[in-house]
């Protein structure tokens, strides 16, 4: 394990099974799209296609393919009856509870995992606007919801940080922040080097930046889910413990039978959060042998 994972293993009661989890490979998951297709017939010919494929106990229409499974080859994956996103990230858009006929802003949307499924979610009705500030990344990011089907979706390309809002504010966004990465490490093109100090310092100002533009473009009792792939104290609880306590709160959320979370972290090296942190959830791999994850939804005040 390489010393910027070792630092997180004084959080952890089994800090053995974290290295572990860590030193295999990541299954391939995939979902149906019910866009483009009955997930039931997408799911019997994901079987045929890989005997090997099992369901994802929490996610419905979502199976866990070994790791050497190619199915972005896959002539389903090409007309977009199915979509590859790790598992560990599936939880995020559906804790935002998009509605049918509501406005969704996607934040930081590419390359549009999240995008779609909040747009599923809606029944591709409504407005979802997704951004990015990367040129590159919108093409991928517009490929991707043209591929799946989704219609309700306009991709903007700007820095998530000055995002502009609309008369009434949004009812819904997704922050799903640039991070450091370090919870794909699993993945055969994750990240294998830590961030200088500098660097995370870079990253923390940027997450800050976009989850207060983010809070602010919510009408109040709207709902924004600020999330990571991360590990990073400093770029999750930390990031949180910036927004004023008479701003927004960080609502408790259940995870769903079958998918193991643990609470947010109340301090860190010695800076304490604010209390509703502990309302945070963070996914490491061991328990559900996924990437490492960090979700929190919070309510506008």
């Amino acid at each position: 394990m390489t010393p910027f994972l070792e630092r997180y293993c004084a959080l952890l009661d089994d800090a053995e099974a974290f290295r572990e989890a860590l030193a295999r490979p990541l299954n391939v998951v995939v979902w149906a799209n019910p866009l483009r297709g009955d997930p039931e017939a997408t799911g019997a010919r994901i079987r045929q296609r890989c005997p090997e494929a099992v369901p994802v106990p929490w996610a419905p229409h979502t199976w866990r393919l070994p790791p050497d499974a190619t199915p972005g080859r896959w002539p389903e994956f090409l007309l977009g009856a199915l979509h590859v996103q790790e598992e560990a990230a599936l939880w995020a858009a559906p804790l935002l509870d998009a509605r049918p006929g509501e406005r969704v802003f996607d934040l930081c949307a590419a390359p549009g995992n999240k995008t779609a499924q909040l747009a599923i979610a809606m029944q591709d009705r409504g407005l979802l606007w997704a951004a990015d500030r990367s040129a590159g990344r919108i093409i991928t990011l517009r490929r991707a919801l043209e591929r799946l089907g989704v219609t309700c979706a306009a991709t903007l390309r700007m820095d998530a940080a000055e995002a502009p809002t609309l008369p009434g504010g949004f009812d819904r966004v997704m922050a799903d922040v640039p991070c450091s990465c370090e919870g794909t490490t699993r993945k055969p093109e994750g990240r294998r080097v830590g961030e200088s100090a500098e660097g995370r310092a870079f990253l923390v100002r940027e997450q800050t930046r976009i989850l207060h533009r983010g809070l602010a473009l919510l009408r109040p009792g709207g709902t924004l889910v600020y999330a990571t792939c991360t590990y990073a104290p400093e770029e999750n609880e930390g990031v949180l413990d910036t927004v004023p306590a008479d701003l927004a709160a960080i609502e408790p959320i259940t995870p769903p039978p079958g998918l193991r979370v643990r609470p947010g972290l109340a301090a860190f090296e010695g800076r304490a959060f604010r209390p509703d942190t502990a309302n945070a959830a963070r996914l490491w791999p061991q328990d559900n042998d996924t990437g490492g994850f960090f979700v929190a939804r919070l309510r506008r005040l």
